[in-house]
């Protein structure tokens, strides 16, 4: 399947906003989406790797000789890769993570049928999904928690490489072996937190 690369899925969404004031309201939201220590409140689904809201307007217009295009309603741009073989997966974990967000942004488009139901829930993502026929993945197996992990890791070795460059050997494996220790102690860097 085209949207799943290993342990991965690659979604992506348009979702029709509802006319009025929806498109200002939803905006402004996304806007303050930033806000949260960690980033958006998406970096709270443990499951997800990468995920981008955007909005869009219309058409851009290229000049003569191109034709003027004009899209029907503005829509909102949902890409999302994140752990998991399904849509399921990842909308059962942000109703159960961020639920009032989820409603917060989905509620300003058109046929969102609220989240008390997941399973319409689901649906209504599935209905709204484009097929993604190129997801490339660097590492396709590796869970958020292992990324991450491995990210504190490398930013910890550099960190012990630049404080221990130009120091006389005697005792760099001790601090080496200490470092290492450490890392070993640590707990996975929270989503959103690197």
């Amino acid at each position: 399947m085209a949207n799943i690369n290993g342990g991965k899925y690659a979604l992506t969404t348009l979702f029709p906003i509802k006319p009025g004031e929806h498109y200002a309201e939803l905006k402004e939201f996304l806007r303050s989406m930033d806000a949260d220590a960690y980033g958006s409140p998406l970096s709270k689904v443990g499951r997800v790797h990468m995920a981008r809201l955007a909005i869009i307007d219309d058409f851009i217009y290229q000049g003569v000789p191109a034709k003027r295009d004009r899209l029907k309603s503005r829509y909102l741009l949902f890409m999302c890769d994140f752990d998991g073989e399904s849509v399921e997966d990842l909308v059962g974990a942000m109703v159960t993570q961020i639920g009032p967000t989820v409603h917060d942004i989905w509620q300003h488009c058109v046929a969102y049928p609220g989240s008390a139901s997941r399973d319409r829930l689901i649906a209504y993502f599935e209905q709204c999904q484009i097929k993604t026929d190129l997801f490339l993945a660097d590492r396709p197996n590796d869970e958020v928690a292992t990324i991450l992990r491995a990210l504190m890791c490398k930013r910890e070795f550099a960190s012990f490489v630049a404080t221990n460059q130009g120091l006389p050997r005697a005792g760099l494996q001790q601090r080496f072996l200490a470092m290492w220790q450490q890392l070993g102690a640590n707990s996975t860097p929270h989503p959103g937190s690197m």
